[in-house]
C-alpha cells in the first residue's frame, strides 16, 4: 500500500513550528521542493514522450551493484531538462550563493533543444550538452562533470548543485512510469537490491524510514508489524529495503555496529543512525512514532540540527 505523504509546506510548518531557528533556512528552500514536487507531475508526458523507461534489472549487475541508470544513454532527456531549468533556475537565483552563476547555467541548461535530439546521436552531431551531464552524474564520470563545467566557466560545485535540483524531478517522472501500479518495486523483489545507494540512480540515500504498522483492508485481523527500514534517494525519490542492523555507507553489520543519536524529550520518531566502525551517518524517522507520514525530502531538510550535533560528534 502506497503511503500518503504530507506536502512539502505542510512538512516545513511542523518542523518549523517545533525548531523556529531554522525557519529561515527551511523558507528558503521551500518554493525550490515545492516546485520539485510539481515539476514530478507535470514533467510525466513530457518523459513519456521520450520512450526511455527503466531497464530490466539483470541479476548480474545487482551482484556488481551496479544501478539500473548507469551507463544508460539518455537521448531525448533535453526537453524535460530545459522545462525542468525554466522552473527551476529563476528560484536557484534567490540563493544569495548562486546568483553570480546564473548567466553561465542559463547559457548551458536553457540552450534550444535542437530538433531530432530524441534520435541516436550520429557521428556527426554533437551530443546535447544536458544529457551528457545526466549520464556522467549518473555513472559517476567526475572527468566528464569536470569538462562541462569548465566549458561553460562554472565551478564543478556549483553545476553539480544547480543540475542536481534540475534533474531530480526528471528522474523521478522516469521512475513514477517505470514502477508497477501494485506491489513491490523490482529491486525489493527477493530483497536483490543490498548496497546502501540508491539502486536506480546510485545517490546515497538522503534519510531512512520505519515503516508503520500495515493493516490489510479486506481483513483487519491481519496487519504487519511496521518497522521495517526503508532507504530514501533524494534524487530520483526512490525508496528501497534495507538492512536494519547495516551501515548503508560501509556494508558492515551485526551487533554494536549502528548506534541511534536523537533528542531528548519528544523526538517525533527522528535519528541519526550511525556507524560505529565508519562512523557515517544518515538520518531516519521512525514513522510508527507520527501520526502522519511526512514529505521525506522537507524532512531531511528540517533535520539539519542533528547533522550539526553529528559534525560536533565528528
Amino acid at each position: 500500500m502506497a503511503l500518503s505523504r504530507q506536502s512539502v509546506a505542510k512538512t516545513l510548518e511542523d518542523v518549523a513550528a517545533r525548531r523556529p531557528v531554522l525557519e529561515p533556512v527551511l523558507r528558503a528552500f521551500e518554493p525550490l521542493l515545492t516546485a520539485q514536487a510539481q515539476l514530478t507531475e507535470d514533467l510525466a508526458e513530457s518523459v513519456r514522450a521520450t520512450g526511455l523507461r527503466l531497464p530490466e534489472l539483470q541479476p548480474e549487475a545487482i551482484q556488481e551493484g551496479l544501478s539500473l541508470l548507469a551507463g544508460m544513454p539518455l537521448n531525448g532527456l533535453a526537453a524535460p531538462l530545459r522545462s525542468s531549468a525554466e522552473k527551476l533556475l529563476p528560484l536557484l537565483a534567490g540563493l544569495e550563493a548562486m546568483a553570480p552563476h546564473m548567466a553561465a547555467l542559463e547559457a548551458l541548461l536553457l540552450a534550444p533543444v535542437k530538433k531530432g535530439s530524441k534520435k541516436k546521436t550520429t557521428a556527426t552531431a554533437a551530443p546535447d550538452p544536458r544529457e551528457s551531464l545526466a549520464e556522467a552524474v549518473l555513472s559517476g564520470n567526475n572527468e566528464q562533470e569536470t569538462r562541462l563545467a569548465e566549458q561553460y566557466d562554472l565551478d564543478p560545485s556549483v553545476l553539480l548543485f544547480a543540475f542536481g535540483f534540475v534533474l531530480a524531478p526528471v528522474l523521478r517522472a522516469l521512475v513514477a512510469q517505470s514502477l508497477p501500479e501494485e506491489g513491490e518495486a523490482p529491486w525489493d523483489a527477493g530483497s536483490q537490491w543490498k548496497q546502501g545507494y540508491c539502486p536506480v540512480c546510485g545517490s546515497f540515500a538522503s534519510i531512512g524510514w520505519l515503516d508503520k504498522p500495515l493493516v490489510d483492508e479486506k481483513n483487519a485481523y491481519l496487519a504487519g508489524g511496521g518497522g521495517k527500514k526503508h532507504l530514501h534517494c533524494g534524487v530520483c525519490g526512490a525508496d528501497w529495503k534495507f538492512r536494519r542492523g547495516a551501515c548503508p555507507a560501509c556494508g558492515e553489520e551485526g551487533s554494536g555496529v549502528m548506534e541511534l543519536l536523537r533528542e531528548s524529550g519528544t523526538a517525533h520518531g527522528e535519528r541519526l543512525d550511525w556507524c560505529t566502525k565508519c562512523k557515517s551517518y544518515c538520518p531516519a524517522v521512525d514513522l510508527r512514532e507520527r501520526e502522519f507520514v511526512p514529505n521525506l525530502d522537507a524532512l531531511a531538510l528540517g533535520m539539519m540540527h542533528l547533522d550539526m550535533v553529528a559534525a560536533r560528534k565528528k
